[in-house]
């Protein structure tokens, strides 16, 4: 654990970056216990400290200007003010994952609206919160359809520690699936050879040869049905699922080619799935959630491919 005022180096494999409130520090009561959590949960964990300023948005661009980066995972915690810091620089940094405790948006000098969040984001609130608002954070969690859970509990949550730890926990596993789907090699079979993507990037000569060997107009999408929920199966089962799919889609009429999902560092076997050309909308989707997927790869051509987290 470290206040860091840079980054570690080499760069961890999951880090998780606290931001405190107005007045605490970098390891209060809560950080300190949840960074227990985190570090189990195979984090490097780094809490800056702001308290040089007690200007929220001079805090933000000290996060951002920290620019925190992993090799896997990047989840972003805050409390109170730090709520609003780290919701703030979220969209700078693209976390994979976002846990805000008591956070102090929609507060007086803290109105701006943030940027929309990850998938993953977690919000943790006291219906007994005298400083900010339970409405905050139910007015977050519904303009950006965030899981949130609500606690009987005061402004600080010090009490309810087991429980913010329960809901971390379970965010910061995910993030890492997250991060291995994110950072996967996808490689489409087409009639001409291979095509490869990846999440977040956009290459003019990969976009005309989809179009071109996959016969795409508009969308694809890559779906999978082996190892539901992020579960290695055995060979056959996950063949069976697969000819389960191959039907589902014979059925539905749509066209596809195959495809192939490659861990760059070798951990997670090659998954096999499909390239689906030019899907309605919602239909891929729908798929991974029938075929109980974690996420699917989703793209409209000229834009970056990106995953689209079904859980």
């Amino acid at each position: 654990m470290t206040a860091a005022k840079t980054l570690p180096a080499p760069l961890p494999n999951h880090l998780l970056v606290f931001a405190h409130g107005k007045e605490s520090g970098p390891w209060g009561i809560k950080i300190s216990q949840l960074a227990k959590v985190a570090e189990a949960c195979g984090y490097m964990v780094i809490s800056p400290d702001y308290r040089q300023t007690m200007d929220p948005d001079r805090r933000v661009e000290q996060l951002l200007e920290l620019a925190p980066k992993a090799r896997g995972a990047l989840v972003l915690a805050g409390s109170s003010m730090g709520g609003y810091v780290s919701a703030m620089a979220a969209g700078g940094l693209e976390p994979d994952g976002l846990f805000l405790i008591a956070p102090a948006l929609y507060f007086p000098g803290y109105d701006r609206e943030p940027p929309p969040p990850p998938a993953l984001t977690r919000v943790v609130h006291g219906w007994d919160d005298d400083v900010v608002s339970p409405e905050a954070a139910l007015r977050f969690a519904h303009t950006h359809k965030a899981q949130l859970t609500m606690l009987n509990g005061d402004h600080t949550l010090n009490a309810r520690i087991p429980e913010l730890s329960a809901v971390l926990r379970e965010l910061l596993e995910v993030a890492k699936l997250h991060a291995a789907y994110r950072l996967a090699r996808y490689v489409v079979s087409t009639p001409a050879g291979p095509v490869e993507v990846r999440i977040g990037e956009v290459d003019a000569a990969t976009e005309r040869l989809l179009a071109a060997r996959c016969d795409i107009d508009s969308n694809w999408a890559i779906v999978t049905a082996c190892n539901p929920l992020g579960e290695i199966a055995g060979d056959e089962d996950n063949a069976q699922a697969m000819a389960e799919l191959q039907g589902r889609l014979d059925a539905a009429g749509v066209r596809r080619l195959p495809s192939v999902a490659l861990d760059p560092e070798g951990v997670w076997p090659a998954e096999v799935g499909v390239l689906l050309c030019d899907p309605q909308p919602g239909f891929a989707e729908a798929l991974g959630r029938e075929f109980r997927q974690n996420a699917i790869v989703r793209a409209v051509l000229g834009a970056p491919p990106e995953l689209r987290w079904l859980r």
